[in-house]
């Protein structure tokens, strides 16, 4: 799948975590919860398809490591914890 130039998905997960916040910023404390908990829900479902979106982009999946060691010799494993 090729990479799209738009990063949808990081743009979602921003939309998503305003849309989250506003019931916090903007609604008084006191005020009622069904519109806070409609807010949440509804950032929660876009963070959701932010994840989805992140995934199907394959981001990081061209990407070769290099070699921490440019000298060409091989390391021995590190030792196990």
């Amino acid at each position: 799948m090729t990479r799209s130039r738009r990063p949808l998905g990081a743009v979602l997960s921003g939309a998503a975590a305003v849309v989250a916040a506003v019931p916090t910023l903007l609604f008084p404390a006191d005020s009622p919860t069904e519109p806070k908990l409609a807010l949440v829900g509804v950032g929660a479902v876009v963070f959701i398809i932010a994840i989805v979106r992140i995934r199907n982009e394959g981001a990081g999946s061209d990407v070769t490591a290099a070699p921490d060691d440019v000298s060409g010799t091989p390391q021995p494993p590190a030792p196990r914890r």
